[in-house]
């Protein structure tokens, strides 16, 4: 073999190894931050538990009879502000 030949096999291995640990160093990383992750889901309980389940069913039942074709300005109070809006009348 000539003197070219090992050094690209050298070359190689070394390519070869620091793949090796490149990889490892990753798996590691990857379970380390799984492992932090299920730790913080224990302690401070998942998204479901921090869902209000009755208030968001009131939400819903608020605006469940609502035309979903209503522009704002059709019966909302409050709500003749913004862009194109009518100026009110001055009060007497």
């Amino acid at each position: 073999m000539t003197r070219t030949m090992w050094v690209g096999l050298a070359f190689l291995c070394v390519v070869g190894f620091l793949v090796i640990a490149r990889r490892m160093s990753e798996t590691r990383s990857s379970e380390q931050l799984r492992d932090a992750e299920s730790r913080r889901e224990k302690e401070e309980g998942s998204l479901e538990d921090s869902i209000d389940w009755e208030e968001l069913e009131k939400a819903e039942n608020e605006i469940r009879d609502v035309d979903p074709q209503a522009n704002p300005e059709e019966g909302f109070e409050g709500d003749d502000w913004g862009p194109g809006a009518a100026p009110k009348p001055p009060v007497a």
